[in-house]
């Protein structure tokens, strides 16, 4: 069956819906070419231009290539094989000769609209999905119709009503399908989050860059109330290595451990479980100071914590800090390293410290009195500090003196390392946003910091956050409370609006709970469920098991529902559909038939218009009258006129 140009129109239509969320990330060389296969696609829907010959089609799939390897690099792996999967299927469409040809589009559009949740596991983007399946199904149910019987509405309610038949099963399959390790949807090993949020390195402008963004970095349920806005220092990175510009990681090795001690033994542990955002990146968030964890992941003795894989996909895990500990570890290689500074530069700095130092008691009076200096002096908190030259320091110090978390951090660390003293720049997130609907805490992008940590011979680890000194409502009140730029702030938040407010907590809501019940529905929590029904120790092979029993019972009552849906539907509607058909036969060749027409009017005109139809339409008329009217709805009447009517052509 060949396919008319007209038809490609929906199908077009349905791979830009199955793209659409991929068009955000796909690189300038391939949007490039898409526009350029759609336009022409276009050109020969509306009869202006041809399909392109076997020999330009193949000029078209090296141009695809070309595109490719000039995006990627490559045609192998998950980024190129999407998008070459994606063109390939607009090139389909120049070669449209028969109706498994339509077929392959729909089922690679199938595929495709899966991968967006290699990218996001959303709500929102579930929702998508399942529409884009929808209209998907309906085109099937296009190419399946040959007399055309259907309209759009038709096409779609019928679509819509197959996808929810389908609902119980999934159901069945979610809850018992026996779970394996890791989040619902196991993502391939080469597929890549948008890395965000803190990186493992910092320079003047990498944090405040964060502000602008409303993004959710994770979320956090307590078990009993949450700690003071004080004490929220999510703990990332720890940065020691400063080459005059940029912080970098340099941990110890991997065999040495932290050492940690109580302040307090009165003090109580703060329990926590962490719903952190895909990164791509390896490390997690934990409050200061981390004591245990569940899981199998790396602790440093810089007390960062690592997994082993980036994070690509939500990711939950439970903590306990506690907010009275130390991190005592410090050997004679850590003290040098962390003493380091890059020589024959920031000499005023170098000045200014060593002043200050002879001037205090001990280490700990020298680090009040830089943060006295921060406090007294003019220096400002802001988003849009002047850049800074070759000695950064003493642009900050003593010229520009504006700057946001990341310039006083770094300043506060080089002058108690020029003054002898070990000093560190921790990253992270400082903060965060109980959400009044629901029992959990958001942190977000906005809520990135970095702060400093020094050593004292007699404490340990300490920290000190020179960003309290200049700006304490940052730390109290969270970054809106900061006075800062309101231009620079994300107007998610910023706003004041309750209706937005509202909205925009329900909204977090209902993706804290996707997450956590949906695409963190692991074998914990399978487990969790069944007991919480009383029902213990369930194994995988009895998991199996059920789910086969389930399907099958389920399946059966679907299958029930729909044919005594069917049979109802034929007994009731079978006339009025097919006499529907027949009318819309006639439409299509020019003959509408009018609301306050009777079937005998209109089949007046019929004999009037197309004489030699007579016959065939005076049949389907009276059998179509005698079936909704007369009451004779035997399955004789019933297939004389469906056959009368599939037989039935206008022309």
């Amino acid at each position: 069956m060949a396919i008319a140009d007209h038809k490609l129109t929906p199908v077009l239509i349905g791979i830009h819906l199955v793209a659409l969320p991929m068009y955000s990330r796909l690189p300038p060389y391939i949007l490039l070419t898409m526009a350029v296969l759609t336009l022409w696609s276009l050109l020969i829907i509306a009869g202006r231009a041809r399909q392109p010959k076997a020999w330009l089609r193949i000029v078209l799939a090296g141009v695809v290539i070309v595109a490719l390897l000039a995006s990627y690099g490559t045609v192998f792996g998950q980024e190129p094989g999407i998008a070459m999967l994606l063109m390939l299927s607009f090139l389909k469409l120049f070669e449209m000769k028969a109706r498994r040809d339509v077929l392959l589009i729909i089922f690679v559009g199938y595929f495709l609209v899966a991968t967006h949740f290699f990218h996001s596991q959303s709500p929102w983007i579930a929702a998508y999905v399942f529409v884009v399946v929808i209209y998907l199904t309906s085109l099937l149910i296009v190419f399946s119709d040959r007399l055309g019987s259907t309209d759009f509405k038709t096409r779609m309610t019928m679509s819509a009503r197959m996808v929810l038949q389908a609902i119980p099963l999934m159901l069945v399959l979610f809850v018992l399908f026996p779970r394996i390790q890791g989040p619902l949807w196991s993502l391939p090993d080469d597929a890549k989050s948008a890395t965000t949020g803190v990186g493992d390195e910092m320079s003047p402008g990498s944090i405040n860059d964060l502000i602008s963004s409303s993004a959710v970095a994770f979320r956090v349920q307590f078990k009993g109330e949450p700690p003071a806005p004080k004490d929220l220092y999510w703990r990332g990175l720890v940065l020691s290595h400063y080459d005059g510009k940029t912080w970098r990681r340099d941990d110890a090795p991997e065999d040495l451990q932290p050492e940690l001690s109580a302040v307090s033994a009165a003090a109580q542990p703060v329990e926590y479980a962490v719903m952190l955002e895909p990164h791509g990146r390896k490390w997690l968030y934990s409050l200061e100071s981390l004591v245990s964890l569940e899981g199998g992941y790396s602790v440093t003795r810089e007390l960062q914590v690592l997994t082993k894989k980036e994070i690509i996909s939500v990711f939950s895990y439970a903590m306990t800090s506690s907010l009275r500990s130390r991190n005592r570890s410090l050997s004679a290689q850590e003290r040098e390293k962390n003493l380091l500074l890059p020589q024959d530069f920031n000499e005023k700095s170098v000045t200014l410290a060593r002043r200050l130092r002879m001037a205090a008691g001990d280490d700990a009076e020298y680090a009040d009195s830089i943060l006295n200096y921060f406090n007294t002096e003019t220096f400002s908190y802001t988003l849009s500090p002047p850049l800074l030259g070759d000695n950064a320091m003493d642009d900050f110090i003593f010229n520009t003196r504006a700057g946001f978390c990341e310039h006083y951090s770094s300043a506060f660390v080089y002058l108690m390392r020029a003054a002898g003293v070990p000093a560190r720049v921790v990253v992270g997130y400082q903060g965060g946003t109980l959400n009044p609907l629901d029992d959990y805490m958001i942190v977000r992008q906005s809520d990135a910091h970095a702060w400093a940590e020094i050593w004292l011979a007699d404490k340990g680890w300490m920290r000190a956050d020179p960003t309290s000194a200049v700006s304490p409502d940052r730390i109290d009140f969270g970054i809106l409370g900061a006075g800062l730029e309101a231009g620079r702030m994300p107007f998610m938040l910023a706003s004041n609006n309750k209706w937005l407010l509202q909205l925009r907590y329900t909204a977090d809501s209902l993706n804290h709970n996707w997450n956590k019940w949906v695409v963190g529905f692991n074998e914990k929590k399978q487990q969790a469920l069944f007991e919480s029904l009383g029902i213990e120790d369930i194994n995988k092979s009895t998991l199996f098991s059920w789910m086969v029993v389930a399907m099958t019972l389920m399946g059966g009552v679907v299958a029930w529902w729909v044919f005594r849906q069917g049979e109802r539907k034929s007994k009731r509607d079978v006339a009025s559909y097919y006499y529907s058909l027949f009318c819309r036969k006639l439409e299509r060749a020019g003959l509408m038939k009018q609301p306050s027409e009777s079937p005998d009017e209109f089949l007046v005109r019929i004999v009037q218009h197309f004489p030699h139809l007579k016959d065939k339409a005076s049949l389907i008329t009276r059998q179509y009258q005698q079936m909704r009217y007369g009451g004779e709805a035997d399955d004789g009447h019933k297939k004389r006129l469906v056959l009368a009517v599939k037989q039935f052509r206008a022309r």
